[in-house]
């Protein structure tokens, strides 16, 4: 990806404000993240909640209500509400943020907000090119604003769309000031991997928290072990659900596969096949202490 000049304020050449659409754990902490990293950018955030508007306040983050009522020009403006809220207003709200200098959103799945661009675009007969989807590889189990941390986004790998290359520059000059390291990929490409690096572990710690409650155990009857394999069971229920929606075809050929490697241990165990077993675990080794 191509490099742009960064401005006086920390922000890419021709971005003089951020405006952050959704202040919960990742929309917050892209706000926390610039006020740490550069203090002197005016930073606009909009949600619903009562209780996150004030606490980002407190923060530093100018209040508003909507896209309107924000100096869009020259912004760069986030969209960091769940996956559904973020593909309704990216659409709806073409003629605002059609004023930035860029546009970006933090959801996890890319192909619907990439088509919602397009539509919102189009509605209004102007081009997609200042939009870039991206999706930081980060986050938490909990929730709110409360949550957000300014050094979320530190090392991690932010997956950038290939997009026009002046939105593109600036979108990696964005992310890499907020700490991420972008990395390109196509948005296809990355659903598929999500519905399996992702949603796939989500499922499972689900699935896992469940088997375990319908037999009769506590969370605190787990070891640290059995804690970090269910520890995603405390996420957000209102942001998976539209993301599984969305990929609800690779996540069950995701599961399915799993599945079927839980029936074949548990055949292992049935028949008492020593070497099986002992295979099924080394390999698992194996790929979880490959470099990649």
């Amino acid at each position: 990806m191509s490099e742009e000049t960064v401005g006086t304020a920390g922000l890419p050449e021709g971005c003089r404000s951020v405006v952050v659409v959704g202040l919960g754990v990742i929309g917050g902490s892209v706000a926390k993240a610039l006020r740490r990293r550069a203090p002197e950018t005016p930073v606009y955030g909009i949600d619903p909640s009562a209780e996150a508007a004030t606490l980002a306040a407190r923060d530093g983050v100018r209040r508003a209500r909507s896209l309107g009522e924000c100096l869009v020009d020259g912004a760069v403006v986030v969209f960091a509400a769940p996956l559904d809220a973020t593909v309704a207003l990216v659409e709806s709200e073409a003629r605002f943020w059609q004023r930035a200098a860029l546009v970006t959103d933090v959801a996890s799945l890319k192909a619907p907000v990439t088509a919602a661009a397009r539509r919102g675009a189009e509605r209004i007969g102007a081009a997609d090119d200042l939009f870039v989807g991206a999706h930081p590889m980060c986050g938490s189990e909990r929730s709110g604003y409360a949550a957000s941390q300014a050094e979320l986004f530190e090392g991690a790998v932010v997956w950038l769309c290939p997009a026009a290359p002046v939105a593109e520059a600036r979108a990696t000059a964005f992310w890499r000031l907020l700490g991420g390291r972008p990395r390109r990929t196509s948005a296809e490409a990355h659903d598929r991997t999500m519905s399996w690096a992702s949603h796939l572990p989500q499922l499972a710690a689900w699935a896992l928290a469940g088997t375990l409650r319908d037999a009769g155990f506590a969370s605190s009857d787990l070891g640290p072990g059995g804690r970090e394999m269910t520890r995603l069971a405390g996420s957000s229920r209102e942001m998976w659900e539209p993301l599984l929606r969305a990929a609800a075809g690779e996540d069950a050929v995701a599961l399915g596969a799993l599945a079927e490697k839980i029936d074949g241990l548990r055949q292992m165990l049935e028949a008492g096949d020593r070497q099986a077993l002992s295979d099924a675990m080394l390999a698992g080794r194996e790929w979880q202490e490959k470099p990649r």
